[in-house]
């Protein structure tokens, strides 16, 4: 899958709120930082709005990140 992937918010494509580091079932998990990992998330694969060069875009508010966190 797109392991190591950045992981942006789709209604703003400029901010990245993490990296796609694993694939669990139906959820990608998503670290805002890959040493530190403050915030984890668990983002169901359908939040996925499309991709292109290794770059996920998700259609998820930045609000309603902590909704996803684990």
């Amino acid at each position: 899958m797109f392991y190591s992937a950045p992981a942006l918010l789709n209604h703003n494509r400029e901010r990245q709120f993490g990296t796609v580091i694993a694939e669990a079932k139906n959820n990608l998990i998503v670290v805002d930082d890959e040493i530190i990992r403050e915030h984890v998330y668990l983002i169901p694969k359908t939040k996925v709005d499309y991709y292109s060069d290794r770059q996920l875009y998700f259609n998820v508010p930045e609000s309603s990140l902590k909704d996803f966190e684990i």
